[in-house]
């Protein structure tokens, strides 16, 4: 697939309709009107070739294939997220990291004589 054409928003409303399996919902959940995210859908059935989801009893159902994306789709935006966000700061107080330090004990002699 030509990712030239591939509009990461897409990928964005993909995720949120798994989610919600709502198109509304959806919607308010990535800032989109109900028609924009209908047009998202769209876009993505045609991106896809797939209908992705379906009107069920309970709401959207996922195709197969829609099921088969939606984890490695799911994973990849979670590390674009991750990768952009700049306002993380490190908060030692709070820090899970673990950090190793190699130091050498190593104490100059005084070469300075009086």
């Amino acid at each position: 697939m030509d990712l030239h054409g591939v509009d990461l928003n897409l990928l964005v409303a993909f995720d949120a309709l798994m989610a919600e399996r709502n198109v509304t919902r959806a919607g308010k959940r990535t800032g989109r009107t109900q028609p924009a995210m209908s047009a998202a859908l769209a876009r993505l059935r045609a991106l896809f070739e797939d209908e992705l989801f379906v009107r069920g009893p309970s709401g959207l159902q996922p195709t197969q294939r829609a099921t088969e994306l939606a984890e490695p789709l799911g994973r990849a935006l979670a590390e674009i997220r991750r990768t952009l966000d700049f306002t993380q700061r490190f908060e030692p107080a709070t820090s899970t990291q673990s950090f190793t330090l190699a130091l050498s004990d190593h104490r100059p002699s005084c070469c300075c004589r009086i």
